[in-house]
């Protein structure tokens, strides 16, 4: 059975072991598990049942691991991608005003696409048509984007009349909370700690027992509204059978994509499933072109030209819109797995069996609140704003413009989607301005064009 799975896998001729792989898959469950815990959070303020949430992010991304390992054969994690879920709560749902149950939909149809162009020669032609500017710029926008709306959940920034935002102050505990797990993710992050989101989560989290344990002591005063959001030990036993939030997947959000595509007709519908194709697409090219840069004895061909990579990615997003979550994307945080000595997919495999294993903590979501995603959403959007050092800043206006607009138009209006938008349109107006319109690839036209139909809807 051993020389089987060796030969399966190819562990020996790849210059591994058994130790190795498993070690591997260990550090990249816990370099990626805080997406079981973060997720819910996020995506269960577009209004969708936090149990079904964390149930449908467990068995999705164990799915798409185990397609991963067993079919790709590639050490790589994957899960509902932290920018995805951002897009789908924030924009599609709570700005464009789209029912969570819709948003599942399109993420559907977008899996399904994805599942297409990974599969056809089309795949490459689209990444090397897109300018750089505005893929990169696009990432930036993200990482702010996503850092901003996890300072307003966690009360670090508040409404103000006169100057539109302003610092909600250090009266509100979760503000200290956000702080303290921030200050912990940095430490860990300055010393190079690959478990450094993990961790500044579980700093967060004992920082928010430790304000809740000094309430009951009388050391401080707060309302019970202000205590109700703050973390909690669970009430019973840390570990159950998780029929509880499986019976609420069944009952809640499996399925329910499939019952509301008849509304994915609409063109508002089609600009969010082409956002959410692009932003997965995109995302995934982005994390295996970073991922290829973290292990120098992997050529980076291994990484992007790989189509069972794509497909496995394709694969996740469209059993995880099934069961009732965003789009899975692979996740530069499992290459921790590839540095700790993996090679093979038996890496995935196991982390795949660690995130089941996850499901009967189920209990432990009472530990996490807005303010405890708080350094992993900071974090992630740390990661993605180092990419403002790829856009060729001295390309000329022609490239500085469409970036900047891309950036700033994704935190200040909200909208990821028209943020994109307004980087396209800016990018093919400003090359035919500098007179370059021939160098613009005529794919860009095509999407020029959606673009400006966009900007009717809105």
């Amino acid at each position: 059975m051993k020389e089987k799975i060796d030969h399966y896998f190819g562990i020996t001729k790849s210059g591994s072991t058994y130790k190795r792989e498993f070690t591997g898959g260990v550090t990249a469950y816990l370099a990626m598990s805080y997406v079981i815990f973060v997720n819910p959070i996020i995506l269960g303020q577009a209004g969708m049942p936090q149990d079904a949430v964390f149930m449908a992010t467990i068995l999705s991304s164990a799915i798409a691991m185990l397609i991963m390992g067993l079919w790709a054969r590639f050490p790589l994690g994957l899960a509902p991608c932290m920018s995805m879920n951002a897009f789908f709560a924030y924009s599609v749902v709570l700005q464009m005003g789209k029912t969570w149950q819709e948003a599942l939909a399109a993420v559907l149809v977008a899996s399904v696409l994805f599942l297409i162009l990974a599969f056809s020669g089309a795949r490459s032609k689209i990444i090397q048509a897109i300018p750089m500017t505005v893929k990169q710029g696009g990432t930036v926008g993200l990482g702010i984007f996503i850092a901003f709306v996890s300072f307003k959940n966690s009360g670090i920034i508040v409404p103000d009349d006169g100057l539109f935002i302003a610092f909600g102050g250090f009266n509100n505990p979760n503000v200290i909370i956000a702080f303290f797990g921030l200050l912990t993710a940095a430490f860990f992050l300055v010393r190079k700690n690959q478990y450094a989101v993990f961790l500044g989560m579980i700093g967060a989290a004992l920082c928010g027992l430790f304000i809740r344990f000094g309430v009951s002591l009388n050391w401080f005063t707060l309302s019970e509204s202000v205590v109700a959001t703050l973390p909690q030990l669970p009430k019973g036993s840390p570990i159950v059978l998780p029929i509880e939030p499986m019976q609420s997947m069944l009952d809640n959000t499996f399925l329910v994509a499939l019952t509301n595509l008849p509304k994915m007709l609409s063109f508002d519908s089609v600009v969010i499933i082409l956002t959410f194709l692009f932003l997965d697409f995109f995302g995934t090219a982005t994390t295996l072109a970073a991922a290829a840069t973290q292990v120098s004895e992997m050529k980076s061909e291994h990484f992007e030209d790989n189509t069972r990579i794509y497909s496995a990615d394709a694969f996740g997003t469209f059993f995880g819109s099934l069961f009732g979550t965003s789009s899975l994307s692979t996740y530069i945080e499992s290459v921790s797995g590839i540095i700790a000595g993996a090679r093979t997919g038996l890496m995935s495999v196991i982390v795949a069996v660690l995130f089941l294993l996850s499901a009967f903590f189920y209990p432990m979501l009472s530990l996490v609140t807005s303010a405890v995603t708080t350094p992993a959403m900071v974090v992630i959007g740390i990661f993605m704003m180092q990419n403002i050092t790829k856009i060729d800043w001295d390309g000329g206006y022609e490239a500085i413009i469409p970036a900047f607009l891309t950036i700033v138009m994704m935190p200040l209006t909200g909208s990821i989607a028209l943020g994109l938008v307004l980087g396209f349109l800016s990018y093919e107006i400003c090359m035919i301005f500098a007179k370059r319109t021939k160098e613009i690839p005529t794919i860009m036209h095509f999407i020029a064009l959606i673009s400006v139909a966009y900007l009717f809807t809105i």
